[in-house]
């Protein structure tokens, strides 16, 4: 048996690479990473993960075994430590923290508690007085055995990981309270986790167990976004800093990845989080935050907002008038001084003395660490976590854990079978799970290269670069045009409505939407066009809409103005062909006909009646050339962590620019790629491009995929480019797409975050329904009422509901390549 033969021959390892000069490097099978979570039942752990809790496990029962930093009972500080020092946490600043969180937990008024990695008790002592029920669990004997000895009333403290609440000795626990638990706490235990995917399957089981209107508290996590400011405080270079974050071996993660793992519940959520408002300064204050799930909560009113730089000189005195007020309110923008000492900068400890009394809590900014922010009174902390989920950055260890146990298991094979031992054996893992935040923003970075090196071989940079840096990544000051070019899209396309609206609604005289859609003459399925334009038109202060829903023009039409000069520079820029600004311009000039459906939008769209050819003009701007480009790099890692062959599926294939983009990405890797569309006209023109390297179906993305032939948990990476808007439910679809994914699986999507108003004048026509077909959107965000794209908050909150979790966007809000608002994300199957 050859060495590679031998390898993957075990059941962990899913390829075998030769690298260098006689080495090895060995995959990871996906499977060993995962967790998969069914409700109700016991999750099911891929052998890596069981290691890496096994491996927590020994280390608890050691350290509780060995009775080190014992004080007295309810303040047992086995295993507190500095980081950097490596010394016991003083005493007195550990029985803060433990009373700060008791306080939290308190704050709830709840009555039956069950907390999940209890540890030493330092909470238990304080919480049971105030409960008639607690149930404890922790995967150390020694504990458990010591505190369920205690005998005190109303409290059963049993062995358990923390994902097996489902289990037999939790649930029989469970079944002694007699009700149902009204709050579920995980208080300084996630950082033990091995993975997002692990945190998943505990938080969706801990939310399902608790009782309406109660509160799952996920306690003194360790913020992702601050471990690179952790570690530069320890180190004293940046490499040095660097290298001890990619090692660090805990899980830490940010509020977006909370946010978006509690979106994929059944249940409806909304959630808080809290700064640590401890009196030192210390790791446990500066690095960590509390997280309130509420659970079936009632509906709150609004807050109304102020930004802390606006609160006048006196700001403390401002922000006590505000909290003592009637009306919820929040406070956002506050420096930390901790972490950012600037003027108007604040504590977490001074703030809570300025609201001590006011029932008003101190609150982490859940899209910048630094920042603190205020919400009197506590209950108007919460937010939906639709609102918050987004692509997070969180740290996993268990890809570290990972590679090091698969190069042992490799060594040891190899060893047993009297084989030579390269001198160099390395370990890879796949993609969706087990990264640090080290490479995750490496991935990142590399994805930008790619579109950005792209941009700079096609020249399609919408301005002119200098000879030598064509080989190089284009620069954004290279890109500084790009947001006029849009802005001109936009004012084009307004001033072409508003001088539509204008000849049916003359100055000073108001009309409903169903008077101005008779007055245009609108064919019946163009109708919701025309009802998004009033509102777009209303939201731009251009026509004003009275409280009896009708409008009155509130601009004057420049109808001597010629806007197509202006029109071609702006594509030009954008990097449209000449082409495309003649399509634009001539669909402007012709809205009453288009409205009347008396000119399809196909036929100025591809006047030569060639689909592909007219298509393809608009694959090759700006955005989409760079775009693409990153997507083939994502493909490509992919390709090099799974097993070959690597399962591909592209939904909604059209003119292939996108596959072109992920075959070149591949290169000569092997692969199996399914290309699909809805029509077969497009699956044809594909086969006849590509050939028999690929495979050919018909695919809709508005019916479950499986039922149409589509193998259920087969495909290793989906793409969905710009196809996703085309869904009538996106939530739904990504469901269904969500169940071809095999462990670990990836979806790539590219899409449109913003409604573009040239879009919206002329290419929108294309996607009028068909008679007796419902409008897009009418099952998600977009609520069916005319809006085609999602915002950059919605997309991301679609893919965690349907239990994707988004770990990469591009481009970066800063670039110029924002402006078109043409976006990558990449998500990884929980």
């Amino acid at each position: 048996m050859t060495p590679d033969e031998l390898l993957l021959a075990h059941p962990w390892i899913a390829r075998v690479d030769h690298t260098g000069v006689g080495g090895l490097a060995v995959t990871a099978e996906p499977t060993t990473l995962t967790v998969r979570h069914e409700p109700g039942h016991l999750p099911v752990l891929g052998d890596l993960v069981a290691e890496h809790l096994e491996h927590w496990g020994e280390v608890y029962d050691w350290t509780y075994r060995s009775g080190r930093d014992t004080n007295r009972p309810d303040l047992d500080l086995s295993g507190w430590r500095a980081t950097d020092t490596g010394k016991p946490l003083p005493a007195e600043h550990m029985a803060e923290w433990a009373d700060r969180t008791a306080e939290l937990v308190l704050q709830h008024r709840p009555s039956q508690v069950v907390e999940l990695g209890c540890g030493t008790g330092m909470l238990l002592h304080r919480l049971h007085p105030h409960l008639k029920g607690y149930v404890g669990t922790d995967i150390a004997e020694p504990v458990v055995a010591r505190l369920d000895a205690l005998g005190l009333p109303g409290v059963k403290v049993v062995r358990a990981a923390a994902h097996e609440i489902n289990g037999e000795a939790v649930r029989s626990a469970l079944a002694g309270l007699g009700e149902r638990p009204d709050c579920v706490l995980l208080n300084s235990v996630t950082q033990c986790f091995p993975s997002v995917a692990y945190l998943a399957a505990v938080l969706r089981d801990a939310i399902d167990a608790v009782a309406p209107g109660g509160v799952v508290i996920v306690g003194d996590v360790r913020h992702s976004g601050l471990l690179g400011e952790h570690c530069r405080r320890l180190e004293p270079t940046a490499d040095a800093a660097e290298q001890r974050a990619a090692a660090d071996t805990e899980l830490l993660f940010d509020p977006a990845t909370l946010a978006a793992v509690a979106a994929g519940t059944n249940r409806r959520v909304t959630i808080s989080f809290h700064a640590k408002t401890l009196t030192a300064d210390t790791e446990l204050t500066r690095y960590r935050f509390d997280a309130v799930l509420h659970v079936d909560a009632p509906a709150s009113p609004a807050a109304t907002v102020h930004a802390w730089n606006e609160l006048g000189p006196d700001r403390a005195a401002a922000l006590a008038a505000l909290a003592a007020g009637d009306d919820p309110v929040r406070v956002t923008g506050i420096p930390n001084g901790l972490l950012r000492p600037v003027p108007g900068a604040e504590s977490g400890t001074s703030l809570r003395s300025m609201l001590e009394g006011t029932g008003s809590a101190v609150l982490l900014d859940p899209a910048d660490p630094t920042l603190l922010q205020v919400a009197a009174p506590a209950w108007a902390a919460a937010m939906p976590v639709d609102s918050l989920a987004g692509v997070g950055r969180p740290h996993e260890p268990l890809g570290a854990f990972a590679r090091a146990r698969l190069v042992e298991v490799a060594r040891r094979e190899l060893r047993r079978a009297g084989l030579p031992v390269p001198g160099e054996l390395a370990a890879r893992i796949p993609d969706g799970a087990g990264r640090d935040t080290i490479s995750l923003a490496e991935d990142a970075a590399e994805a930008d290269r790619a579109g950005r090196l792209a941009l700079a071989r096609t020249g399609r940079t919408g301005a002119r670069l200098p000879a030598d840096q064509a080989a190089e990544p284009v620069p954004d000051p290279a890109l500084a045009h790009l947001p006029h070019a849009i802005r001109t899209f936009d004012e084009i396309a307004l001033r072409a409505l508003v001088t539509l609206m204008s000849g049916v609604l003359p100055q000073r005289v108001s009309r409903t939407a169903e008077d101005l859609i008779a007055a245009l003459g609108t064919a019946p399925r163009h109708e919701w066009i025309v009802r998004r334009w009033l509102e777009v038109l209303s939201a731009e202060g251009l026509l004003r809409r009275d409280s009896g829903g009708r409008y009155e023009v509130t601009a004057v039409p420049d109808r001597a103005r010629d806007d197509g000069d202006d029109l071609a520079r702006a594509c030009a820029a954008l990097g449209y062909p000449d082409e495309m600004a003649v399509f634009f311009r001539t669909a402007l000039t012709h809205l009453p006909e288009l409205l009347r459906d008396e000119i399809p939008a196909q036929a100025l769209l591809f006047p030569d009646g060639d689909l592909l050819t007219s298509l393809s003009k608009d694959q090759h701007n700006v955005s989409n050339t760079y775009l693409n480009a990153a997507l083939g790099h994502v493909l490509a890692r992919a390709a090099g962590t799974r097993a070959r062959p690597l399962r591909v599926v592209e939904l909604g294939g059209g003119a292939g620019g996108s596959t072109m983009a992920a075959l070149d990405g591949l290169g000569n890797s092997e692969v199996d790629y399914l290309f699909s569309d809805v029509s077969r006209f497009f699956t044809m023109a594909a086969k006849d491009r590509f050939g028999d390297r690929l495979r050919y179906a018909l695919l809709d993305i508005n019916a479950d995929l499986v039922a149409q032939g589509a193998r259920r948990g087969g495909v290793d990476v989906v793409i969905a480019a710009n196809v996703l808007h085309c869904a009538r439910n996106a939530g739904r679809s990504l469901r269904w797409i969500g169940e071809l994914l095999a462990p670990g699986g990836l979806v790539v999507v590219t899409e449109a975050i913003r409604e573009h108003y040239l879009v919206l004048a002329t290419m929108q026509f294309l996607m009028s329904p068909r008679e007796g077909q419902p409008d897009l959107g009418m099952g998600d965000r977009r609520g069916g009422r005319g809006r085609v794209f999602f915002t950059g908050r919605e997309l991301p909150a679609e893919l965690a509901e349907a239990g994707l979790r988004p770990i990469l966007e591009l481009p970066g809000a800063a670039s110029p390549l924002a402006a078109p608002a043409q976006h990558l994300f990449v998500a990884a199957k929980l």
